[in-house]
């Protein structure tokens, strides 16, 4: 792997993260509603299922990818109605209950598993990464310290990206004390989150 492909790689990346996607909208929803430790284990469980795949490219395992992802739509399928359960309750939620609190242990956990689950059932993720990476590196030539190399290349640029629109979105929250405001909170972090997982409904598998 030489620093040429890395920078592009990185580059691409940025470029990436900078085009609004389902997974933005997941994140910075999640962080206006349930904070900021909510959104980083929605990330934690979004790269963890594209690290799955990655991992899957690099072994030359890509039919298998494919055939996983298809048996995992299911998954995908029960991660996007749960954004879109959170989303409807956050507009139904009576804003003089509503609290700043960041997330218990189960909201994280089920953040977890939501971003785990919407990567892992998404067949066109293995896809993306068996036609993305082999624009930046040659596959067969590539040693095993660089496939972890470039894995965490992956992991440091859209972990940054994700936290950094995490990071403002939970700190834009506490703007929202009054319960008029805070029932504009609640309906934009819903609207957002119904519109991630109806993004995730409505693509193609």
């Amino acid at each position: 792997m030489t620093v040429d492909a890395a920078l592009a790689f990185v580059a691409a990346l940025m470029l990436w993260v900078l085009i609004p996607g389902p997974a933005i909208l997941m994140v910075v929803g999640r962080s206006l509603s349930g904070g900021f430790r909510a959104s980083i284990s929605l990330i934690g469980g979004i790269l963890l299922g594209d690290l799955f795949y990655m991992s899957l490219v690099f072994l030359g395992l890509a039919a298998l990818g494919q055939m996983l992802g298809e048996s995992f739509v299911v998954v995908r399928i029960l991660a996007a109605l749960y954004l879109v359960y959170l989303g409807v309750s956050l507009w139904r939620k009576d804003p003089e209950k509503t609290q700043l609190a960041q997330g218990h242990s189960a909201g994280v956990f089920q953040s977890f598993l939501t971003g785990f689950g919407i990567t892992l059932g998404n067949p066109k993720a293995i896809i993306f990464h068996l036609g993305f990476l082999p624009t930046f590196f040659d596959l067969p030539a590539l040693s095993l310290f660089d496939a972890l190399l470039i894995m965490g290349i992956f992991v440091s640029v859209l972990g940054a990206a994700f936290a950094a629109y995490a990071l403002a979105a939970s700190r834009a929250r506490h703007f929202f004390q009054s319960p008029r405001r805070m029932r504009l909170l609640n309906r934009t972090s819903g609207t957002m989150l119904i519109g991630a997982g109806a993004a995730v409904l409505l693509k193609r598998s």
